[in-house]
């Protein structure tokens, strides 16, 4: 089973405009709104492929409602944890440019008595445990750390997704895999991020991989994504696709990376999965996957090399 984990979910709302102007009056356009948050984004990547999977989080005031009312319609298992505030809507406006500007709110305050009914929520979980995304406030920074830990006494794999202070946390408690992009991991090393080529990349995931994590995928943007293992380390570059917005792309890597645990694939067709996935959810407008039918066909025109 796959537990997904939103600390701090959201009503994403997209829209486009022509060009935006700061100072001034921007004509939103192609509005729509989805149930977002990282965790919530890989359940319904999962639920597009046909894989279960049970979402869970924080949620307050209507428009929390409205985030168990849009899983509910999809048809996505959740178990959320209520709380007083409201749930935070984000705002993504995306030029004729496809230049992304983000407007994200803070969301509501978690307290201690908060944290021990999600960790009560998850004590009631098995198999593989999805981290990912930012915290709300009061949620201190090592909660995945602690969450990693309790996971692995449970008998359960854990999947990390987290930038800064939570990531360097988390990774303390050596999850099974991690999804740190190029910035993140340069960020991380103190390194800058020109010196960060594909053999310094592999080079520096494998001093994760000597700490305990199993498999770090690293991904490149428009220059495609990296699969580390102890042994092994393949390169695949991004696909040609009609790009429509990267909202929600890492979430779907993220997606692919629980099903091949749950699944127990291989190395190569755990890469052409998310690489298919991600791809797919560039394709899409706002936070919505790519169907199945779609993710099928990109799996065909995914390629790599073993560096």
């Amino acid at each position: 089973m796959i537990t997904t984990v939103t600390f701090n979910p959201a009503i994403d709302k997209t829209a486009q405009v022509d060009v935006l102007i700061p100072g001034g009056l921007n004509r939103l356009k192609n509005v729509r709104q989805d149930a977002g948050g990282k965790g919530i984004n890989v359940s319904k990547t999962l639920k597009a492929i046909g894989q279960a999977s049970t979402a869970t989080g924080f949620v307050g005031g209507s428009a929390g409602d409205f985030i168990r009312d849009r899983l509910d319609d999809l048809g996505i298992d959740h178990v959320f944890v209520k709380v007083d505030g409201t749930t935070r809507t984000n705002l993504k406006v995306l030029d004729a440019d496809m230049t992304l500007t983000e407007l994200n709110e803070a969301g509501p305050t978690c307290t201690q008595a908060d944290l021990d009914r999600m960790i009560e929520v998850l004590n009631d979980c098995s198999g593989i445990l999805v981290l990912c995304g930012n915290t709300g406030p009061g949620v201190p920074k090592d909660i995945y750390r602690t969450l990693t830990e309790k996971a692995h006494a449970n008998g359960m794999q854990v999947i990390l997704d987290a930038d800064g202070e939570l990531f360097r946390e988390g990774i303390k408690s050596h999850p099974d895999v991690i999804k740190p992009n190029r910035f993140e991991l340069a960020q991380y090393f103190g390194r800058s991020e020109d010196e960060m080529d594909a053999e310094t990349m592999i080079e520096l995931a494998r001093t994760f991989i000597s700490e305990g994590v199993k498999l770090v995928v690293i991904s490149m943007g428009i220059e495609g994504s990296l699969f580390v293992t102890a042994d092994r380390a393949l390169q695949a570059p991004a696909l040609k696709i009609p790009f429509q917005s990267a909202v929600g792309a890492g979430d779907a890597m993220v997606a692919a990376l629980a099903y091949s645990l749950e699944h127990n694939l291989n190395l190569e067709d755990t890469l052409v999965l998310a690489v298919a996935l991600s791809s797919g959810a560039c394709m899409t407008e706002g936070t919505q996957p790519a169907d199945a039918a779609t993710a099928e066909q990109l799996k065909q025109e995914v390629t790599w090399k073993e560096n």
